[in-house]
């Protein structure tokens, strides 16, 4: 197909995701809700792809090939996992693995419209991607936001390496050293609703928010939360 969706994606594994989050909760419940976010990203994108582009995972560490596989068909029916094409990570930092990804897509697959996607941000759905490769028709670069000063969603209408040079990743600048990589590159682009990764407790506490009582009770009790968590926001 002409678009692509990249999927970055880690192996759920204590002590290796979400490292901010496991400093309040701990590794075992940080890599829980880690799990949770995840599966709730790829079942959205999955369910209800309108089969109008490709789904390319691109996972870390590469030894995890066949564990990650496993996982995914666990959540997904055969119908929805078949489509799926994985590949691990390559490069040295998250810059060089993404742009390696892009280059993937665009020089391998002949894609002409590419998205990349993180599983942090549990509002990114089937619709919000549809909506932004909507948007790639008329720019070479759209651009989701975090709240932290990072961005959730990056989609290019060509390779531009530039974009992942000298970028201090997992900081506050993400987004707007991005934003300047685009200017100083005469790029046109578009940019997205503000959204909010889950990578503190703070940010956990802030999504709870949009949760009804039945989902809340499903992070206390799949997570092993503590529900005064949640409660604070008033959810439970």
């Amino acid at each position: 197909m002409e678009k692509a969706l990249i999927i970055f994606l880690k192996y759920p594994e204590p002590g290796k995701v979400k490292t901010r989050l496991a400093k309040a909760l701990g590794d075992e419940k940080a890599c829980s809700i880690y799990k949770l976010l995840a599966e709730r990203v790829i079942k959205s994108v999955f369910s209800k792809n309108p089969l109008t582009y490709d789904v390319h995972i691109f996972f870390t560490p590469d030894d995890k090939n066949n564990e990650i596989t496993a996982w995914l068909k666990s959540i997904l029916d055969n119908n929805q996992a078949i489509g799926a094409k994985y590949s691990p990570q390559k490069g040295s930092d998250l810059g060089e693995r993404m742009s390696n990804a892009f280059e993937q897509i665009f020089c391998g697959k002949g894609c002409k419209r590419g998205i990349i996607i993180g599983t942090d941000c549990p509002e990114i759905d089937a619709t919000l991607i549809e909506n932004a490769f909507d948007l790639l028709k008329g720019k070479d670069i759209i651009i989701g936001p975090c709240k932290d000063g990072g961005y959730y969603l990056l989609g290019m209408s060509k390779h531009v390496h530039d974009l992942f040079v000298d970028i201090d990743w997992s900081t506050d600048q993400v987004f707007s050293q991005t934003m300047e990589k685009v200017q100083k590159n005469n790029l046109s682009c578009g940019i997205l609703k503000t959204l909010t990764d889950i990578d503190t407790i703070e940010d956990l506490q802030h999504y709870s928010l949009h949760l009804n009582k039945p989902e809340a009770h499903r992070w206390v009790q799949v997570c092993n939360l503590n529900p005064n968590i949640l409660q604070e926001q008033k959810c439970l």
